[in-house]
């Protein structure tokens, strides 16, 4: 069982090295779902590149990461650390939804990106814990 911590943990930290890069695929993909819906009648092409790829990666292991935080807190003995996790992960979400001061940069494009205190911050809470899920 302690191979589930492992992959979380290594899921972190590719997602820590790709920060920029998945948070200009999140802003990127919501603003082409937004221009869909206004053009109605127009056919539109969707490329898979590189970056696409590591963005799908990333949100297939975000939704796995919280199954498995809600699985965590099924059980008697580690329903701290799933709950700590779920918690964690809102507020480094919920942080850049809000723009709360401090916490993210704004390019000239209008693109928001985590500042990397933060993000290094919001990982080091969730490997903390994931490692001592990974140890018990």
């Amino acid at each position: 069982m302690n191979v589930i911590p492992l992959f979380f943990i290594t899921i972190k930290m590719f997602a820590l090295m790709n920060t920029r890069q998945v948070a200009f695929s999140i802003q990127n993909i919501v603003t082409m779902l937004q221009s869909m819906g206004k053009s109605s009648g127009k056919k539109q092409f969707v490329l898979v590149n590189q970056s696409a790829m590591i963005f799908i990666f990333y949100m297939i292991a975000d939704i796995l990461f919280l199954f498995y935080c809600l699985w965590l807190m099924c059980s008697d003995d580690t329903w701290t650390p799933g709950c700590m996790l779920l918690i964690i992960s809102a507020m480094e979400s919920y942080a850049m939804h809000v723009r709360i001061d401090g916490t993210y940069t704004a390019d000239p494009l209008g693109f928001v990106y985590p500042r990397l205190w933060f993000k290094y911050l919001m990982n080091g809470q969730s490997l903390f814990i994931l490692l001592k899920l990974l140890h018990s």
